[in-house]
């Protein structure tokens, strides 16, 4: 069974993550030539606080 992880920031609205995961479930099932039932779909969502780029926290950069 093929695995999607997919991380980034939280999506707020639940019908976009919905949108997504069935989305990438349609694009791996046609590339695989595999049933989507055999396709899995993980979302990893790091909040801003929880990421650094450079040495700095995403949170503390949007501030800045």
């Amino acid at each position: 069974m093929p695995i999607i992880t997919i991380e980034g920031p939280p999506i707020a609205d639940p019908a976009v993550r919905r949108e997504l995961v069935q989305q990438l479930t349609q694009a791996a099932a046609k590339a695989y030539a595999l049933p989507a039932e055999k396709m899995i779909v993980l979302i990893r969502e790091n909040r801003p606080e929880q990421v650094a780029v450079g040495g700095m926290l995403l949170s503390d950069r949007q501030t800045c």
